[in-house]
């Protein structure tokens, strides 16, 4: 039999497959090529190597190369007519039922790249092999790796590999993905783990190591969030973003949504009852101008319908308030409670104003955890006890006593700074 025109008919076939693959991918956009070997060891770092010895490997993970890479298209095809007399020949071979010595491949997280043997591998795939012998050399590296990679994702995967190194986060909690598809998360992410140390600095009066802090951050701000988005439904209601993604919008709009209430407090016009709507409306649009990439409208009426977000975070910043003011210990009666984002933190600067004016006072410095005392039992409760015999907080059943406390004294100085101006 003549094996040489078969293996030509093959060959032949498999350029036009590649050539129309080519066609479909440039109307798709979506990325035909195989990822070249040393631009993926360029962008990630290596931890370490080891050989495996002989194993069989799915062709289908088998989707890069090390020079090869310009010759093939992603399914490992042939691109070029000057590939012809090797691919006969090996074709010819496997109709001659020839053994072939194993390939040589390179494995870096679930993919593999070829070292030798990009023609037996095009051969194998095109002739319907689903494993192929190979020697294989294992490269560790800090960052997942699949299939689906493309040359335009390696960046992220590079940056995703430069926190991890930073944060060692995949080794202080194994299993931990906060991997992201969006430029920019994690250097928002450092900056988040930055601001939860210094707040434990604060807290504990000394200095965090960052380890301490990245476990911290981890277990106690991105988990409690990203738990929730699960059980909730709202990660598979945009699965085409991934949890740390949805992490640092919510995060983000939190933060507008506590600028707006605070500016909202502080209007002269301010009503109480309407001021969650205003917020919102004012949060929702900021977020909206500064997140173009995001599915906005999806996600605003998520976090506007999610109550549980909010009482997450309000969780959160009362614990931190009283973490950072012992006021459990100190006044186990103390009921300071905020329905309103934002208000413990403004809290903690009126017991900052607070100690700087006893400071002045007394010309030295006053002990923090007596100036929260001192706020506590001279500033915060006689206006709680104002508006408990007024009976007040009727008027506003969705409020609580401290929002009124943080309204008042708002308006108060409010009232000051436009009778000063007149």
């Amino acid at each position: 039999m003549d094996y040489r025109n078969l293996a030509l008919y093959d060959f032949d076939r498999a350029l036009a497959r590649a050539f129309w693959r080519k066609i479909l991918s440039w109307i798709r956009r979506k990325s035909n090529r195989l990822l070249p070997f040393d631009e993926v060891r360029e962008k990630l770092p290596m931890r370490g190597q080891r050989y495996l010895g002989m194993t069989q490997v799915p062709i289908d993970r088998i989707v890069g190369s090390m020079g090869r890479y310009h010759d093939f298209d992603r399914a490992f095809l042939p691109t070029h007519s000057k590939n012809r007399d090797r691919w006969v020949s090996i074709d010819v071979a496997h109709y001659g039922q020839v053994v072939l010595p194993p390939v040589e491949l390179y494995k870096i997280g679930e993919i593999y790249f070829v070292k030798d043997g990009n023609h037996r591998i095009s051969v194998a795939r095109e002739r319907g092999q689903l494993y192929v012998d190979a020697y294989v050399t294992e490269i560790d590296v800090p960052v997942p790796l699949s299939t689906d990679l493309t040359i335009d994702e390696l960046e992220l995967k590079r940056a995703y590999a430069a926190f991890l190194e930073q944060t060692r986060l995949d080794v202080l909690r194994p299993g931990a993905d906060l991997e992201s598809r969006l430029p920019g998360q994690y250097e928002l992410l450092l900056e988040h783990i930055d601001v939860h140390r210094w707040y434990l600095g604060e807290n504990s009066q000394r200095e965090i190591p960052y380890s301490e802090a990245v476990t911290s951050w981890y277990d106690t701000v991105y988990t409690p969030v990203v738990e929730v988005f699960r059980q909730q439904g709202l990660v598979e209601e945009l699965s085409r973003f991934k949890e740390v993604d949805l992490y640092l919008w919510v995060m983000k709009y939190q933060a507008y949504l506590r600028e707006a209430y605070r500016e909202e407090i502080a209007r002269e016009e301010a009503a109480v009852d309407l001021l969650d709507e205003a917020a919102r409306e004012e949060a929702s649009r900021q977020f909206a101008e500064e997140h173009p990439r995001a599915p906005v409208k999806k996600l605003i009426q998520a976090f506007n319908q999610a109550t549980w977000l909010d009482e997450i975070f309000l969780r959160q910043e009362r614990a931190a308030f009283f973490r950072r003011t012992n006021l459990a210990e100190l006044r186990p009666q103390a009921q300071i409670s905020s329905s309103i984002p934002g208000q413990y933190e403004r809290l903690l600067e009126h017991i900052r104003v607070h100690r700087w004016y006893l400071g002045i006072q007394r010309n030295q410095e006053v002990p923090y955890e007596e100036a929260v005392l001192s706020w506590y039992d001279n500033v915060y409760m006689p206006l709680v006890r104002i508006i408990r015999k007024e009976g007040i907080l009727k008027d506003f059943p969705d409020r609580t006593e401290t929002d009124l406390y943080m309204w008042i004294i708002t308006r108060q100085w409010v009232l000051r700074q436009l009778d000063r101006k007149e």
